[in-house]
């Protein structure tokens, strides 16, 4: 059976129970154990499923993993944005980039850049903060799985500047609910930074399409600005070109 048809049956089982085991699955697919483990790694991966014990779970909509953790999955995808985004800046310009494992790959391919860079990471301000941009820091609560400064400061310090571009990550675009987070403080600090930048950006690597969050902060018909790897599914384009969205992928 191809990779793709296993995939679609987990996945089918997992919505019908709630719950799938790797022995059942792989006795109803007559394939091994081991291929339907790596199976739901990759499922897993793609934020699909949640393993656990002997089978897996659907994932956790309301928790997202650690930044270490997820630096670490579709690397190729996120260098790939980072390489589109990064064609979006000029020297002079001054931008904002908030925290997440896409916007860290695009600070990468920034440094040595003539810019002013503000950010609500740690990361990003310590690998940066050597350079010739000038790196302005938000004020904020650390939050430590990902060295992100968040809450009701970073917000109200956005909300003071005006940016050429903000780039921003996200967690999931749905159809029906658009495009997703897992906690309210990126998903306000986000709409603000919307509103505060001549252009918004988002950064999303082709995985991101057909995944749900909880949080709805974007309409699939926002004006934006969303940079991926490669073009998104079909139906996800139509809702793009319906509203004239400005996509650029590879």
């Amino acid at each position: 059976m191809l990779t793709d048809h296993r995939h679609q049956e987990i996945l089918s089982r997992l919505h019908a129970a709630g719950r799938v085991g790797v022995s059942d699955v792989a006795a109803f697919l007559k394939v091994s154990e081991e291929t339907i483990r790596r199976d739901l790694r990759v499922l897993e991966e793609r934020g699909l499923v949640r393993r656990i014990h002997g089978g897996a779970v659907p994932p956790r909509l309301d928790q997202e993993r650690p930044l270490l953790e997820r630096g670490k999955v579709n690397t190729r995808e996120k260098a790939r944005v980072a390489v589109l985004g990064e064609g979006l800046v000029r020297d002079g310009m001054s931008l904002f980039l908030d925290t997440g494992t896409t916007t860290l790959a695009l600070a990468r391919r920034l440094t040595g850049r003539n810019l002013t860079i503000t950010t609500n990471s740690v990361d990003i301000a310590l690998l940066l903060g050597g350079g010739p941009a000038r790196i302005n820091l938000t004020p904020g609560t650390l939050r430590s799985v990902d060295n992100a400064l968040v809450g009701y400061e970073t917000v109200a310090y956005a909300r003071r500047y005006v940016f050429d571009i903000a780039f921003m990550g996200i967690a999931a675009c749905d159809l029906d609910h658009g495009w997703m987070d897992h906690e309210e403080h990126e998903s306000v600090l986000r709409r603000v930074l919307k509103d505060q930048s001549r252009r918004a950006v988002l950064l999303a690597d082709s995985r991101k399409f057909g995944r749900q969050a909880n949080l709805c902060t974007f309409g699939l018909g926002d004006a934006l600005s969303v940079v991926t790897d490669r073009p998104p599914p079909r139906l996800f384009q139509d809702a793009f070109d319906r509203h004239a969205i400005d996509l650029i992928s590879s």
